[in-house]
């Protein structure tokens, strides 16, 4: 997923004009008209969280609070006030940035709504007078179709099953629909898939009053919620759905309606009051409405689902030994049904994998199976024959601590037990990135495109798996040179002898007697400067430099008289050089004496459609379409292994950058040293 700072400067470069793609010219900048300043609050700040509620109650007398939100993402926010109950209030609400810049301000009766593009990591603070008698609930919402309250999915107008997924933490969704009659309606969730969610639900007038609110379908037991409310026909409603917590996973929404009239039922019987399950086996409820003709619809709820569940249809699954009751529930009535499942006693014990190998430091889970699949009692203990070459928790979870053989063994209660044999290897490598791009200059230069450059060598790196190790990423944009010995101190700090650190840097780049990159304030770092930052990171250290000029940092053997021999010595060539051993892998964009180039690949030219040839080129080879934001082949994979090593995506980088600029009568020639190296360097698993 593409990363959010692009949209922080895509209205700051609207001013831009590309003169020529092939490099492109950058410059201009923007800003909006201030607002008015911001005065002291009356009272503290609450702290909002995303898509948290906070209830402001008013007085007749004005009263201002503050709240402050810190979002975890940089995009489009909503600032809500919902009226909580009569109207009547008169409220002004504005925002501002933590300097006390303001953003946005507003004034309206009982409701009011800010919108702004905030920063991810950045304080922000939302004042809020109110005057009048009345509840208000200050709620922040993501500016996303489905997730604000004035953006809802709109429902078809009638009875509805709808399966949503809740993907992140503190997700939320609004729905509306309009009622088709007059009648009782029926509004709740059921679980979906295997990741039972606690979800809430809020139903609201067409003025975003509250009408009901549930929490609970059955507290502990299921986590639904359910709504019976009488509603009019042709108005308007809003549905707000949430889940407990910071929960994810599936929930489906149900709104029963009454499409012919129907009334509430007036009685509800189960086929069974009580029922005795094994462990496995399962068992229909059915309910019967009377009168018929009435509103149909039945939620079921489990009081110890562990014991047994119960489905949408009425299913009664027995799954360990113990009693639970089921609940069923129509209109404004509940019955019950009494389960007792009996325990199966167990009469085997294996693991499913007789002998696991893991590198050092790694570890891999056991999975037992058992005789017969519904047992009851599946409680195992484990244990490690020899600790010191591996260890086990009692989830099974297997953690190899130095190289050898040892034998990993469970016990039931019962007395059965399984053995598996573990093999300790070396450790495999831990892949580490910084990526670095400079967008904008103290001096007042801009470099469209570099944003957009970094952020998708970003994504790459962060989808890539080597040997099922991923990398550890970070990205830093405008640079100077304390904050890059920082960053690089940061990132590497916990390298070792066999892991690979890889260094991107894209940049404004030349040469005057020596090879050398500018950062955002002006310093030059020399080639001889880069390699003694590096130097000092244990295991393999991977350069990649994208700029113009960047194969002066490799030195050339034809033009060995315009660099200084230390600049060849630190990077190619004699006894003393680092390079004489394996520590480096380097590439870079061009040669000595080409530029870097840096093209718009939409039909517009703006920060998402540029990027660098060499990045692009880059990240297609490893299996990401920059441009199109989105996983693709592996392209550099000559040989359909499912990883790219160092020599195939010099090879296919080379290439592809040709490639992109046939018929524009340049040329850019991207270095390699050393040519011919394997170490694996990008993957899927």
């Amino acid at each position: 997923m593409r990363r959010p700072w692009a949209r922080i400067v895509r209205a700051a470069l609207t001013a831009l004009l590309i003169a020529s793609t092939l490099p492109p010219l950058t410059a201009g900048a923007g800003h909006a008209a201030p607002l008015e300043a911001a005065s002291t609050p009356q009272y503290g700040g609450v702290t909002l969280f995303l898509n948290s509620r906070e209830t402001l109650s008013a007085d007749s007398f004005p009263r201002e609070t503050l709240y402050s939100f810190t979002p975890t993402r940089t995009g489009v926010y909503l600032f809500h006030g919902l009226p909580g109950g009569a109207g009547g209030v008169y409220l002004t609400a504005r925002l501002t940035d933590e300097n006390g810049v303001p953003l946005a301000q507003t004034a309206s009766e009982d409701v009011f709504m800010l919108s702004a593009l905030l920063e991810g990591g950045v304080r922000y603070e939302l004042r809020v007078t109110a005057q009048g008698r009345a509840d208000t609930l200050i709620e922040v919402m993501a500016d996303a179709y489905g997730h604000c309250v004035d953006r809802p999915l709109r429902l078809q107008s009638g009875s509805v099953r709808y399966l949503r997924a809740i993907v992140s933490a503190r997700d939320t969704h609004w729905y509306s629909f309009v009622a088709p009659r007059d009648g009782w309606y029926v509004i709740r969730t059921e679980s979906a898939g295997d990741n039972a969610l606690d979800t809430r639900g809020v139903l609201l007038d067409r003025s975003w009053r509250e009408i009901a609110q549930n929490d609970d379908i059955l507290f502990p037991g299921d986590g639904n919620f359910r709504l019976c409310q009488r509603l009019i026909g042709g108005e308007t409603y809003f549905i707000r759905v949430s889940a407990g917590s910071n929960q994810t996973g599936s929930y489906r929404l149900v709104v029963a309606a009454p499409d012919a009239g129907e009334t509430l039922p007036v009685r509800l019987t189960l086929s069974d009051t009580q029922i005795a399950l094994q462990s496995g086996e399962t068992r229909a409820l059915a309910a019967v409405i009377r009168p018929e003709g009435a509103l149909t619809d039945v939620a079921w709820a489990s009081e110890k689902p562990a014991i047994a569940r119960v489905d949408e249809n009425g299913a009664v699954t027995g799954l360990s030994a113990g009693r639970t009751v089921i609940h069923a529930f129509a209109g404004l009535l509940e019955v019950v049904c009494e389960v007792n499942v009996a325990p199966v006693p167990l009469t085997g014990l294996a693991f499913e994998e007789e002998t696991l190998t893991l590198p050092q430091g790694e570890a891999r889970s056991l999975s037992p199976v058992f005789t017969p699949e519904n047992a009851s009692d599946t409680r195992l203990i484990y244990s490690s024959a020899d600790e010191r070459v591996a260890v086990v928790d009692q989830s099974g979870r297997v953690t190899g601590v130095s190289p050898g053989e040892t034998r990993i063994i469970a016990r039931s209660a019962s007395g059965f037990t399984a053995e598996a044999a573990v093999t300790v290897t070396e450790a495999l490598p831990v892949y580490r990135a910084l990526v670095l791009g400079e967008l904008n200059y103290e001096s007042g230069r801009t470099r469209l495109g570099g944003l957009n450059t970094a952020e998708g060598v970003f994504d790459m790196l962060s989808r890539q798996s080597v040997n099922g190790r991923r990398y550890e990423v970070s990205l830093q944009m405008d640079s100077t040179r304390d904050s890059l010995l920082t960053v690089i101190d940061e990132t590497f700090s916990s390298a070792r002898d066999r892991d690979v650190s890889l260094f991107y840097i894209n940049c404004h780049g030349d040469y005057d007697d020596t090879a050398w990159i500018e950062l955002h304030d002006g310093t030059r770092v020399t080639a001889t400067q880069l390699e003694q930052l590096l130097r000092r990171i244990p295991g393999k250290v991977v350069v990649i430099v994208d700029c113009c000029r960047s194969g002066a940092f490799l030195g050339d053997e034809e033009a060995a008289d315009r660099f200084t021999g230390a600049v060849c010595d630190a990077f190619r060539g004699g006894p003393n050089s680092a390079f004489a051993s394996d520590k480096y892998l380097v590439l870079t964009s061009a040669g000595v004496d080409q530029d870097s180039y840096r093209r718009s690949f939409g039909s517009s030219t703006d920060e998402e459609s540029m990027a660098t040839i060499m990045a692009r080129s880059l990240c297609e080879g490893a299996g990401w379409d920059l441009i199109g934001d989105r996983v693709c082949t592996l392209k550099a994979d000559a040989d359909r292994d499912r990883t790219v090593t160092w020599q195939e995506i010099f090879q296919y980088t080379h290439r592809r950058v040709l490639y992109y600029l046939e018929g524009t009568g340049v040329t850019q020639s991207v270095r390699v040293w050393p040519e011919g190296d394997q170490t694996p360097m990008f993957g899927r698993e």
